[in-house]
């Protein structure tokens, strides 16, 4: 193969890893993607001779014009995305560069191309899929890189590239090894700007299983398909997860209901309880969750209920509304750290919770014109129930007992109503229960309101994470208890509440390759200067700062020495396979000849690694240098021993050992020689 081929080659390939990192993020786009792809493939074993290449510019210059014609009436007339008919128009500059000739002078348009691809993919989020990508495009074109300079430094000085080059394929690698380790270095030490811009992230307008800011009963004539999009990933400092069943992730909440659907009263009073009653009318420790989210259509942000405090680990800012719903502002990534208690109150102090305050006034006490069979249902199940617990626990496990859970939505719009789920259907999914419960509650004159957020999870063990998914979109009732709060309670049938998996989403790699997502996520896209003090602190040997009113996370094994280890050994590895890389090997004796004339050099002797082993020997002689005796025996048997043909296998260890015994004295010497000076 010669070099230009080789070269040829390497780009190519660094090309189509651009491509891949670009997928990562947006997929494979018909039919520009997938063509790009494989004309790049094909031209990995076969490239195109000169007239076929100029029939090919024939063809993409008109192309090229359209595409740009359709970039720019896609940026000022339609206002949309202008990423995707730009990366249509690089993937057609870079096929046709490609298949030029391999004598065309296009190297420079071959790496920008390659460059801005990989530096397009970076507008979609990418992935663990963009890191393999850009290791690869690293490691192929640096390289490249490489051979190209060769090219256009023997075309200039006026000869031919050579057809082969021998050994250099070590220093390439070592070179695109030192490279991606730099890259590394400086992306963790640099100093850091705040991420404020979210990234693209397409998203599916099927209609699936997830959390939405309203809730409506009117849907009906289809079922609710499955989602696995995983929503929160919530690692717990102080250990692992409580029980899934325990884990109702909050999101907003609804006081008002006109029959079919839920929503917010403007301007409402306060509801929310005071955070003392929490702190200490509530048992059980608080519960630290450190919560990724992901971006919902509200600026809500879940987390278990009740919230004693919470604050941010990215650029957003947390606030609590009138409601007590945990909102936030700002144009950063979600991601938080919520403390909660998780335990509610046993049921003797609830049925004895008493106090004057009503929340929100008489908003949680609000109905729709009701069916009387309705109101009668109300009063025969809170009848024989003395307190507003036991009438609430009544409600719940009746819906529980005569009730199943269904994502088959009703058949027809009246189907779909309160009254045909109540006494006709009972069946449904979480949110007819909610309501339902809700409904009857305020019948008997006891505020509640519906609730909306996700139930449950599934623990990764790669990634030491909970991971809450679309398909844990839950909804439930909070009561309200005077001295307490609002305490929740979950009317769904519990065996069947909760998530709905879907084809394909419990394949064995689906938790590894989340776990390499939210890695990803965490340590690069969301690298930010919090997160750099907080490496460069462990690196230190310090703990990070703690929030005030927060407890410390527990103390775990310093990583400092393994980051220390790692990097070390990665630069020598670099090192050595640059040392190594360079040329023929060396042979195992004129290896240890090197390492005695570096020895003298440092001993003083002028030139001493410049010498060879005839004139090192005379150098050494006439200067009087230490040892001259004993190194001229050995430097006449390395002669011997390197150049003559009856050495036998002892002389070369004698000469071995002779060489790092005299390696040793001469280190002596010089230590000594350097006290003596300090001494004096």
């Amino acid at each position: 193969m010669t070099l230009a081929r080789l070269h040829r080659r390497l780009v190519v390939t660094a090309a189509l890893f651009a491509l891949l990192s670009y997928a990562g993020g947006v997929g494979f786009v018909w039919p520009s993607g997938w063509l790009a792809a494989a004309i790049l493939g094909l031209v990995l074993i076969w490239q195109p001779g000169p007239a076929l290449g100029r029939r090919v510019e024939q063809v993409w210059l008109p192309i090229a014009l359209l595409l740009v014609a359709r970039a720019l009436f896609e940026a000022f007339v339609l206002r949309g995305d202008l990423v995707l008919p730009v990366v249509d128009l690089l993937l057609l500059l870079l096929v046709a560069e490609a298949l030029r000739p391999l004598e065309t002078p296009n190297d420079a348009r071959l790496y920008a191309l390659v460059f801005a691809l990989l530096l397009a993919s970076t507008a979609y989020r990418p992935g663990p899929v963009f890191a393999f990508a850009f290791l690869g495009g690293a490691v192929t074109l640096v390289p490249a890189l490489v051979l190209g300079h060769l090219e256009r430094e023997a075309r200039r000085h006026g000869g031919t590239p050579p057809r082969r080059l021998p050994g250099l394929a070590g220093p390439a690698l070592g070179a695109a090894c030192f490279v991606v380790v730099f890259a590394v270095f400086v992306f963790a030490a640099f100093p850091r700007v705040s991420r404020d811009f979210p990234g693209r992230d397409p998203t599916s307008g099927t209609p699936v299983a997830g959390f939405a800011d309203q809730v409506t009963l009117g849907t009906h004539g289809a079922t609710i398909g499955p989602n696995p999009e995983v929503v929160l990933r919530v690692e717990f400092p102080g250990g692992g997860p409580p029980p899934a069943s325990a884990l109702y992730w909050r999101g907003r909440s609804y006081d008002r209901f006109d029959g079919t659907r839920w929503s917010r009263t403007r301007g409402l009073r306060p509801a929310a309880a005071p955070r003392e009653w929490y702190r200490t009318r509530w048992p059980g420790p608080e519960v630290e969750q450190r919560i990724y989210a992901a971006r919902l259509d509200s600026r809500v942000l879940p987390a278990l209920h009740p919230v004693m405090s919470v604050y941010s680990t990215s650029t957003i800012n947390p606030l609590l509304d009138t409601a007590g719903d945990l909102l936030y502002w700002g144009a950063g990534e979600p991601v938080y750290t919520a403390l909660s208690r998780l335990e509610i109150p046993d049921a003797d102090s609830l049925r004895v919770a008493d106090g004057r305050f009503v929340p929100g006034g008489r908003a949680f006490l609000q109905l729709p014109p009701l069916e009387i069979d309705i109101v009668r249902l109300a009063d025969s199940l809170g009848s024989s129930a003395p307190t507003r617990y036991d009438r609430a626990v009544a409600i719940r496990d009746w819906f529980h007992r005569e009730f199943t859970y269904t994502r088959e939505l009703p058949a027809t719009a009246q189907q779909a109503t309160l009254e045909y789920f109540l006494f006709e259907r009972r069946a449904g999914h979480c949110e007819y229960f909610s309501t339902g419960m809700v409904v009857l509650l305020r019948a008997l004159g006891i505020e509640a309101r519906e609730v909306n957020g996700f139930l449950g999870g599934e623990w990764n063990g790669f990634g030491r994470y909970l991971a809450v998914t679309q398909n844990e979109a839950h909804s439930w009732v909070e009561v309200w208890f005077p001295g307490f709060g609002w305490v929740p309670f979950d009317p769904t049938p519990s065996s069947v509440a909760g998530s709905a998996v879907g084809a394909g989403a419990n394949w064995p790699g689906r938790l590894l390759l989340d776990g390499l997502r939210h890695r990803w996520n965490k340590w690069v896209l969301d690298y930010g200067p919090e997160r750099q003090g907080d490496l460069l602190d462990r690196l230190r040997g310090e703990e990070p700062p703690v929030e005030p009113g927060t407890p410390a996370p527990p103390r775990g094994p310093q990583r400092a020495p393994l980051i220390l280890l790692v990097a070390t050994v990665a630069v020598i590895l670099t090192w050595m396979v640059l040392q190594r890389g360079g040329g023929p090997r060396l042979r195992p004796e004129s290896r240890t000849f090197l390492r005695l004339r570096r020895a003298y050099a440092r001993s003083g002797v002028e030139g001493a690694d410049t010498l060879g082993p005839q004139a090192l020997s005379s150098r050494l002689q006439a200067e009087a240098a230490p040892h001259a005796a004993e190194a001229g025996a050995l430097l006449a048997l390395y002669q011997r021993v390197r150049w003559g043909s009856t050495a036998a296998p002892e002389e070369r260890e004698r000469f071995r050992i002779g060489v790092a015994a005299l390696v040793r004295r001469l280190l002596r010497d010089r230590w000594r020689r350097l006290l003596l000076r300090r001494s004096g």
